[in-house]
């Protein structure tokens, strides 16, 4: 059924009244069922029992007040037609329960740029239609209101309270308050201190030991049980991480690359207890191995879909010097010493549910919001493929656990590097300079790839070459 209106206005000039006529005929163009008095009022009829009928119908949905400064002082005045709609509008504006009926619509300002508006009126949100220039956001504005379609609807009320509120265990409010500052700070400055982002860093780090695993069962399920609980609690704090890495791959923010680095250098602190004891067991600490895995995969994944290639690049070239809890000089590493073989979590999903792979199980079941399993699956493949060109011995390989829960094997990323656009925007993940010089790596690794690898000994899980997902003859091959 149509939404029916009904437009009070003061005669004034045949200018004005050719406006209100315009403006209820587009309204009617618009499905709304406008009552006017240029075209309801018939010969006859009894000006004020119309007025009274058009203010009080139940099927009026809407009662229009178009103000301008005549509006306005023959409605303070009790004067003429204006004055008796006053009479009859006031009293229904502050008795009905739905005060909504009646919509002003400014039409004029005094010579300080205060709106006409009749005293019964003063404290009412109206529309402004003032100034020509701005008559479509302020139509746009009534047609939505009339039709009760509005611009920002009100969200949907959600079913699961913060896990940060709700669970006792872990409290994740400092984080979560802190991504919410520096997104704030970017979005209003356009930039954000570096001290800020550090101090998320560190609150972050400091969270991670709430979720070592004390007391737990030693048998494979039992263990397993605590093992991935822990992990899905851990899911609120990772979705911190995730909006945080979002936020500053998203956006021009310097020096975030050193900030990472040494963030992912302090994970082999997170082997061993973090104050002194007299005995505890490594297996308090595999929890923490999965967490940085995961997490340097969403970090690549995140900067991927951000296309923030060049902090791709430098969280795969870059050296890491790990922090040793003892001080002893630092090794330095390539990325590949976060990747690690989880057996507790492998053995766990092999008993429980025969699954392929623990780890691809876990991180493909378990996405934060606004990642997607490709995204996962390219960064992870993205490891692989580096480690493998640039690694000079077994132990600088990565094993691409995500991989098999991809549903096709063609990655966009990967098949794109025929293209010549593409290829020079991602090149510097490669940290090559060329086509030629990328042919030459696959080329070199192609004549001395051992055999294929795969998935627990299972014959269709296997992990494609380097050179099976980008061919050498193809890449930068077209505009």
């Amino acid at each position: 059924m149509n939404k029916k209106v009904f437009i009070s206005y003061a005669w004034g000039n045949s200018e004005y009244q050719d406006w209100v006529v315009e403006l209820a005929t587009r309204l009617m163009n618009d499905t709304v069922d406008v009552v006017l008095d240029r075209w309801s009022l018939k010969d006859g009829h009894d000006i004020h029992s119309f007025m009274e009928e058009m203010v009080k119908a139940e099927d009026v949905f809407r009662v229009l007040i178009i103000s301008d400064k005549k509006y306005t002082e023959k409605a303070n005045s009790r004067e003429g037609g204006v004055g008796t709609e006053t009479q009859i509008i006031t009293p229904n504006i502050y008795s009905k329960e739905k005060q909504d009926k009646f919509i002003p619509l400014v039409k004029e300002r005094d010579e300080d740029g205060t709106a006409y508006l009749p005293i019964y009126l003063k404290s009412r949100k109206y529309i402004d239609f003032s100034r020509d220039e701005d008559f479509e956001n302020s139509y746009e504005e009534l047609l939505r209101n009339i039709l009760e379609v509005p611009a920002l609807p009100k969200p949907k009320l959600g079913t699961t309270a913060p896990a940060y509120i709700t669970d006792p265990s872990v409290n994740l409010s400092e984080t979560h308050n802190k991504v919410k500052t520096i997104d704030t700070q970017i979005t209003k400055n356009g930039k954000v201190s570096y001290k800020e982002l550090a101090n998320f860093i560190e609150i972050f780090q400091d969270k991670l030991w709430d979720f070592e695993l004390v007391n737990s069962p030693r048998d494979v399920i039992g263990y397993g049980e605590v093992l991935y609980g822990n992990l899905k609690k851990f899911k609120p704090l990772k979705d911190d991480f995730v909006k945080f890495i979002n936020l500053i791959s998203s956006h021009e923010v310097d020096n975030v690359d050193e900030l990472l680095i040494e963030f992912f250098e302090t994970a082999p602190l997170y082997q061993s207890p973090r104050e002194e004891v007299r005995s505890w067991n490594p297996i308090q600490f595999e929890i923490f191995k999965v967490i940085f895995h995961e997490l340097f995969l969403y970090t690549i994944a995140i900067t991927l879909k951000n296309k923030n290639y060049k902090l791709t690049a430098d969280l795969l070239h870059t050296k890491y010097y790990q922090k040793d809890k003892f001080e002893r000089k630092p090794k330095a590493s390539d990325f590949t010493f976060i990747w690690s073989y989880h057996e507790n979590l492998e053995r766990y999903f092999s008993q429980l549910s025969k699954k392929i792979t623990g780890f691809g199980e876990y991180v493909t079941a378990n996405l934060s919001e606004g990642l997607k399993k490709s995204d996962i699956i390219l960064a992870d493949t993205l490891c692989y493929f580096i480690s493998y060109l640039d690694g000079t011995s077994h132990y600088d390989q990565w094993f691409p656990f995500t991989y098999v829960y991809g549903e096709s094997h063609s990655i966009s990323f990967f098949d794109k590097m025929t293209s010549q656009k593409h290829f020079d925007h991602v090149k510097q993940v490669f940290n090559i300079a060329s086509a030629s010089e990328l042919k030459t790596k696959i080329n070199t690794y192609m004549s001395q790839s051992p055999d294929q690898i795969r998935y627990s000994g299972n014959g269709f899980s296997k992990i494609p070459f380097i050179y099976e997902l980008v061919d050498p003859k193809t890449i930068a091959m077209h505009r």
